[in-house]
């Protein structure tokens, strides 16, 4: 599987990419520069479906994400196709080097094609209604205003809609390769909008990507422990875990960026687990006339739990770094936010009361 180097520096992978590209056009003998009004292979640097389709980083952690997520669910037929993107996003380095962008563009849309092929033929479509619901979950977090974690929030959550919707929709009329290309899509973006929010400062941002991941799957596990659950949650914690592990291995390496974007999808799993964020539980939560009574009582009791252990862990403290302070604090508004969500009938309560359980228990250590 292709690796990139280790990334420690404030350029994203795509970035570094250009320039090791310029490099080599130079050492081959071209003259033309960027500021050479000759030269016209520089593509836009916002543009997102060739950075999609050419950022190591991005393209390596959809594809481990992918084939990690199917595990026991993979054919041969769907591991043919993760092969195939594999290969397609290879390709499309190999063309932005000559700079046929429009190439670029087309086979970044092939290999995000074959994905979506992928999670439509394994053995069955858990590993699809997983990719699905957390989409859902994601569109919760962003209708909630849990947003810190994105670059350009806003302009994400008009594409996730959008993407949502045509996945729930091709799933109604049992159109499930275009459902997989959906949910492909949704989750790559949100992977750029990850990454993009904390190039300023990839090691910090992954430092508690890592630290969430594993505080979300110890959560969980405590949470289900001694509890009698199906084939399904246990495939979810388990996919959870090993993305977990993706993430501290990634850190390790210095790949913060696919660190920040596997702890971000263990939080994620981690919560499925427990609740699924599926349309059932959408109603479920529309129907509630009193949260008080509900199994989501649980959810609000850990927040609280850890977010006064934090508190008091940082009481202790005799100067406490102000990012945690800080830290602290976004979690309190989010969980503050999540109760209000819940309590109107609103599913998006339930991802912001996670995440300041999880930000809690990573502070109170």
């Amino acid at each position: 599987m292709y690796r990139s180097p280790a990334h420690s520096s404030r350029a994203s992978g795509y970035l570094m990419l250009l320039f090791l590209l310029w490099g080599a056009f130079y050492l081959s003998g071209c003259t033309d520069t960027p500021s050479d009004p000759g030269f016209d292979t520089v593509p836009p640097m916002e543009d997102a479906e060739i950075e999609m389709a050419t950022d190591p980083d991005l393209t390596a952690a959809l594809i481990e994400d992918v084939a990690t997520s199917m595990s026991a669910n993979m054919t041969s037929v769907a591991s043919l196709e993760i092969s195939t993107a594999e290969s397609l996003f290879d390709q499309a380095r190999v063309e932005l080097i000559q700079g046929d962008f429009e190439r670029v563009r087309s086979l970044g849309d092939q290999a995000r094609d074959a994905l979506g092929r992928a999670l439509a033929r394994g053995r069955d479509r858990s590993t699809l209604d997983d990719f699905i619901d957390r989409v859902r979950d994601l569109r919760r977090q962003l209708a909630a205003g849990d947003t810190d974690d994105f670059d350009r929030p806003s302009d994400l959550k008009t594409e996730i809609d959008r993407l949502l919707d045509e996945a729930i929709a091709a799933l109604d009329r049992g159109d499930l390769e275009t459902a997989g290309k959906r949910a492909i899509d949704a989750h790559r973006r949100a992977d750029r909008s990850r990454v993009r929010r904390h190039d300023g400062d990839p090691e910090k941002g992954a430092r508690l990507a890592v630290a969430m991941a594993d505080k979300a799957v110890e959560l969980a596990n405590g949470l289900l422990d001694g509890t009698e659950i199906s084939e399904r949650q246990q495939h979810l914690l388990d996919t959870a875990a090993r993305m977990a592990a993706r993430s501290a291995e990634a850190f390790e390496n210095g790949h913060f960026r696919r660190a920040i974007m596997f702890g971000h999808k263990a939080v994620s799993m981690s919560l499925m687990a427990v609740i699924r964020p599926d349309r059932e539980t959408d109603e479920r939560i529309q129907s509630l006339t009193d949260v008080a009574d509900s199994e989501f009582q649980v959810l609000i009791e850990l927040a609280e739990d850890q977010l006064a252990a934090a508190t008091l862990a940082l009481e202790k403290m005799e100067e406490p770094e102000e990012y945690l302070v800080k830290l602290l604090e976004r979690a309190e508004a989010a969980f503050e936010t999540g109760v209000e969500h819940l309590e109107n009938g609103h599913p998006r309560g339930i991802q912001p009361i996670w995440r300041a359980a999880v930000v809690g228990a990573v502070i109170a250590g």
